[in-house]
């Protein structure tokens, strides 16, 4: 495949000098051991603020050099298939602007969602970096983000509308929050979403401990059949068209308001009811427990008492925030991010998986791109089971 590369950075790709990172990825016990006693003498805040951001960003083509934008390689295959980005942010617009770089690719779309609570100081720093950035947008009139809140949802739905009217036809839809990072390379993510065929990868269950959420406003509209699933998402273009432009999502969109985390509801149950045709969406068992998910590399600690060998770092509200020691674990998986990161916790662990993400680009700029194996994902449930038929309810 032939290569177009846009340009490359002045400056090297990321490298950690506290510890040797290859050796974390390859799961070395006594390198292991060192990075936890480095973190612990050594605490790491970000580095930069509003004035490191005006400052930096007032020479757009220094910043996208010097500043990574424009490290990858971007060959026929990924400009043939364009995705788009929302990113759901609140906190340390330093690891934004790295998940950030990371994602980002000249030819892809891009909507950010800053936090209306968030400080002045952070809204400005993601203006100066989205002002460098044409194909990078940010929703003009953010809203207050509040956990379990139809908010949550609605920050996802807005940079959906906002990204739809884009005049770019991009073919897939995945969102993201600031404390996650890519764990494939664009170049894999497309390879990988080709072989999807159009299916969504949207988490979903049917699972009775979950009413108490939605019972009380019960029927839903067209007796919807609701599914309770994740927030993360990755959504074919014709699911998007569908959830912001049918009538039937229209209405469920607003009966889901005064819900309990509505935004778990919403995506999953529009993935899950065959009979509305919803392009890409299920049509096996909503309830298969074999059905695998790759949106994600995220670690659920419910009822977990010895995070051995589970999670090497710490526990806030039932989800593994990361610590080196998860780093070979996630380096292996098939998935797509890696969610969550607390960098004022366990840098290190961001810095190993930012190291090894941007070895992988290195190599593929050079042509000796890592072997991406894609029968998990051909072989799939979500591809074999995806609905590709006509949509059959609209209005």
């Amino acid at each position: 495949m032939k290569n177009v590369v846009h340009t490359k950075r002045t400056e090297p790709f990321p490298k950690v000098d506290a510890v040797n990172c290859t050796k974390i990825w390859r799961n070395d016990e006594q390198e292991l051991r060192a990075a936890h006693d480095y973190q612990q003498s050594h605490g790491r805040q970000p580095t930069k603020n509003v004035h490191h951001y005006l400052q930096e960003t007032g020479n757009c083509t220094s910043y996208l050099l010097n500043g990574g934008f424009l490290s990858a390689s971007v060959d026929e295959n990924e400009l043939s298939f364009p995705l788009a980005f929302s990113l759901i942010v609140h906190s340390n617009v330093e690891q934004v602007e790295r998940l950030l770089r990371a994602v980002y690719r000249p030819h892809n779309v891009y909507c950010i969602h800053p936090d209306n609570k968030s400080s002045d100081d952070f809204h400005s720093s993601l203006r100066f970096i989205a002002g460098c950035l044409p194909n990078v947008n940010i929703v003009e009139r953010p809203l207050s983000v509040e956990w379990g809140k139809y908010s949550v949802l609605q920050t996802d739905v807005e940079c959906m509308r906002l990204l739809w009217r884009h005049p770019r036809k991009w073919r897939y839809f995945i969102n993201l929050t600031g404390q996650e990072f890519p764990l494939k390379t664009n170049k894999e993510i497309v390879r990988i979403l080709q072989t999807f065929q159009g299916a969504n990868d949207i988490a979903g269950c049917h699972d009775k401990i979950y009413d108490s959420r939605w019972g009380k406003f019960l029927p839903t509209p067209y007796n919807l059949s609701v599914s309770k699933g994740s927030v993360h998402i990755v959504a074919s273009r014709g699911y998007v068209d569908y959830v912001i432009n049918s009538r039937v999502a229209r209405d469920f969109y607003k009966w889901v308001a005064p819900t309990h985390v509505p935004d778990e509801t919403f995506f999953s149950t529009m993935n899950y009811n065959p009979q509305l045709g919803v392009p890409g969406s299920h049509t096996g068992d909503v309830d298969n427990k074999t059905r695998k998910h790759f949106q994600r590399y995220k670690v659920w600690l419910y009822g977990v008492k010895n995070y051995t060998g589970v999670c090497d770092g710490k526990a806030v509200r039932n989800i593994c925030h990361f610590g080196v020691g998860d780093v070979p674990r996630m380096v292996v998986s098939p998935h797509l991010f890696a969610n969550k990161f607390s960098y004022d916790y366990m840098p290190l662990a961001y810095d190993c998986v930012e190291e090894w993400y941007w070895h992988k680009v290195h190599l593929e700029n050079v042509g000796q791109a890592p072997a991406l194996n894609l029968t998990p994902y051909q072989m799939s449930t979500i591809v074999t089971k995806r609905y590709n038929g006509p949509v059959k309810i609209w209005e």
